[in-house]
């Protein structure tokens, strides 16, 4: 297995990035994996809207002073985390196609379901991995037809997007 897909499967397969979780505060990511990169500087920041934090690749949604989102885009080819949550020391290859995505968590045992919901348009493909609910978004690119892994990401909203209805208990770490 490519270190992007053991990256992939273990995020799916458990919910979390490495020790990074939904419900972190900003101040524990920064100790895990360092400062952010301010890719959108904001000359009035408030706490209570969500805003992107980046970390290299690393895409974390904090809103409140907690992590609400963390995406992982794949559509480039390479992708280059913090060392602390992935242990490699520089970028690794990202072109993912999805039928090595979906054999690599069928053989951990992870579950999952065809999400159709989480896309939009004909041609993207949304699976969701339970009882984590991690989603991955598969899209062809331009040099195949074969659908490729665009995107990872678990959000711990409150609110089921799909559904407009409060979630029960919510996303545990």
């Amino acid at each position: 297995m490519t270190p992007a897909l053991e990256l992939v499967v273990g995020f799916a397969s458990r919910g979390r990035l490495g020790e990074l979780h939904c419900g972190m505060t900003l101040q524990g990511v920064e100790q895990l994996v360092g400062p952010f990169h301010d890719r959108m500087k904001d000359s009035k920041p408030r706490r209570w809207r969500p805003r992107l934090h980046f970390w290299e690749d690393l895409e974390l949604l904090i809103c409140h002073g907690s992590v609400l989102d963390i995406g992982v885009p794949l559509w480039r080819e390479r992708v280059a985390l913090p060392a602390a949550l992935s242990g490699w020391q520089g970028p690794q290859p990202a072109l993912l196609h999805m039928l090595d995505v979906l054999n690599a968590l069928n053989q951990v045992g992870a579950e999952w379901e065809p999400a159709p919901g989480i896309v939009l348009g004909d041609e993207a493909l949304g699976i969701r991995t339970h009882p984590h609910d991690v989603r991955l978004v598969f899209a062809p690119d331009d040099s195949s037809d074969t659908p490729r892994l665009h995107k990872i990401h678990k959000s711990d909203c409150r609110v089921d997007l799909e559904n407009h209805s409060p979630r029960q208990g919510g996303n545990t770490p």
